[in-house]
């Protein structure tokens, strides 16, 4: 066992960081004949992040910043151009084929869509059941109908609902079916992908409500990830920031909202409603579009719409400073 290996097995057994990326990267190549235009996709930049057991993380960022991306890459749903991932304190990306799909019963995902992510010709029992076939857990039929219907019960689903078909169901229900096929297996880590953005406000508190009940009583950790920062404060207990691929601020929920340190984050809180109308914020609208991830700004990605940028966030790379122990930011505005 290397060193990094030792070192990340220790913190599981002392800090209960069961899962741990480290300096992550994904980029997806790109076909052309122009030798001006890049080879590749910049999705994932060196994210760095640890999940303990029975915590809820959040990635939160605008639409296209990578979170998506991370989150699959940390499964191996899409393999990584390189970095660390450790569950456990093992090393995630050096198991073998067979190693891996025994592992994947305790690292789940519920995806975005509830209903692109059924399939229609299956029923919803077929549906839930499939986990238990695929990794043969069950010694019985009758045993597997009977585990289906109390996972049924557990999400709030009726039992004479097994039978019936993903199109009967409305979204909240059908993302219930979603969380009821990943919880199936027992995981010990969920990621959820935008699991409410779809869904009416009124089902969207139903489905975190009922996520909350889940990791209490199955001591389940989720990575969570949303674009809606109102969703996140609510359910996680650390958030990270992410801008075009990079981690740019990270700290525990309260401490965030708070007092957020990046001028991108203060741009994203800006945005968020408040229910009392006597309550007046100054808002911060950021100038111009978000720079493409084929050809990435040199420098701090967000220095081209930064309202605090100087000449030197285009010339000197992100730089993480600690503000507190759980608290860092990477902005050159603290740097001291």
């Amino acid at each position: 066992m290397s060193e990094a290996d030792n070192k990340s097995m220790k913190r599981y057994e002392e800090e209960h960081i069961i899962l741990e990326v480290k300096n992550l990267y994904k980029q997806f190549p790109l076909q052309s004949k122009v030798k001006a235009i890049p080879k590749s996709v910049k999705a994932v930049c060196d994210v760095s992040f640890y999940i303990k057991e029975n915590e809820t993380f959040s990635l939160v960022g605008e639409s296209g910043c990578g979170k998506s991306t991370t989150g699959r890459t940390v499964l191996r749903l899409t393999e990584p151009t390189s970095g660390e991932i450790y569950y456990k304190g093992k090393d995630f990306l050096k198991l073998s084929n067979k190693e891996l799909r025994k592992e994947r019963q305790n690292l789940q995902m519920v995806f975005q869509d509830p209903y692109t992510s059924l399939n229609p010709k299956m029923t919803v029992g077929e549906i839930i059941e499939e986990p238990l076939l695929i990794h043969n857990l069950c010694n019985s039929k009758l045993e597997r109908i009977q585990k289906v219907m109390d996972m049924m019960e557990k999400v709030g689903l009726r039992k004479d609902q097994y039978y019936r078909y993903p199109h009967e169901f409305s979204g909240g229900q059908r993302q219930r079916i979603g969380l009821a096929k990943a919880l199936i297996l027992d995981p010990k880590v969920i990621v959820c992908d935008e699991p409410v953005s779809a869904l009416d406000v009124s089902i969207q508190s139903q489905i975190l409500n009922l996520l909350e009940e889940i990791k209490k009583k199955m001591n389940v950790s989720y990575l969570f990830i949303s674009h809606n920062m109102s969703v996140v404060r609510y359910v996680s207990d650390r958030i990270a920031v992410m801008y075009l691929g990079h981690i740019v601020e990270e700290a525990p929920t309260e401490e965030l909202f708070l007092h957020p340190l990046h001028p991108y984050t203060q741009a994203l809180l800006s945005a968020v409603p408040e229910a009392d109308p006597s309550v007046r914020k100054e808002k911060i609208s950021l100038e111009g579009d978000i720079p493409s991830p084929i050809d990435p700004p040199s420098g701090c990605p967000f220095h081209t719409r930064c309202p605090k940028a100087t000449s030197d966030c285009q010339y000197i790379d992100l730089k993480y400073t600690q503000i507190t122990e759980e608290h860092k930011v990477a902005c050159l505005l603290y740097d001291k």
